[in-house]
């Protein structure tokens, strides 16, 4: 998809389980298990209203700000505030990795876009729109592969996971390598100096 048919399009990012909790050796695969460390370098905050902040290229941007092109990280928080939330540096245990599938839904529809503007504080920033999506179509809808690296901190507990994820993709060859689900040194690259993920070896 061109970027400026990205643009000129509502984007909505809405959550499914497409594959769930992969069953395979995540650290084999992708270099990142258990008991491995989110090692967060720089003071970040999330904006009011939101429970995440993006990453990409090294640089701190907005769920639409980072380019759907290409992979990115999040860091992601377990509660809203109407304020925002200061993340200070810190070594994050990740207690689980797990992997996941996120639906894009795109669209003109004034239906989703009103509903979209009708959100309010007490809702996630993620929407759910049953029936909306045109499941019926022949092409296979565009999404993203992700990796969950679920982190706990005693010092700061709302500290939820970071996520990470290839880029958006309707499963077209040429958008590989960038579409795959981003590995240890992938994820590394993508948070730059804002912080790195420290194995057990």
């Amino acid at each position: 998809m061109k970027i400026k048919n990205l643009l000129n399009t509502l984007a909505i990012i809405i959550p499914v389980t497409l594959i769930g909790c992969s069953s395979q050796s995540i650290q084999t695969s992708l270099g990142v298990a258990s008991g491995d460390t989110f090692v967060l370098s720089q003071v970040v905050e999330i904006p009011a209203h939101s429970s995440r902040i993006f990453i990409q290229n090294g640089k701190l941007t907005s769920r639409n700000g980072f380019d759907h092109s290409e992979q990115h990280c999040r860091i992601e928080v377990s509660t809203l505030s109407e304020n925002g939330q200061v993340i200070l540096p810190e070594g994050f245990k990740i207690t689980s990795v797990t992997t996941d599938e996120e639906l894009i839904a795109l669209t003109h529809s004034k239906t989703i876009l009103l509903a979209a503007n009708n959100t309010n504080e007490n809702q996630t920033d993620d929407l759910t729109f049953k029936g909306m999506i045109g499941f019926n179509s022949q092409e296979r809808p565009e999404t993203m592969d992700l990796i969950h690296l679920n982190l706990r901190s005693k010092k700061q507990p709302d500290i939820m996971r970071l996520t990470c994820a290839g880029s958006l993709s309707n499963g077209d060859i040429a958008d590989a390598p960038r579409s795959y689900r981003p590995d240890f040194e992938s994820i590394n690259k993508i948070l730059g100096s804002i912080g790195y993920i420290k194995t057990k070896k």
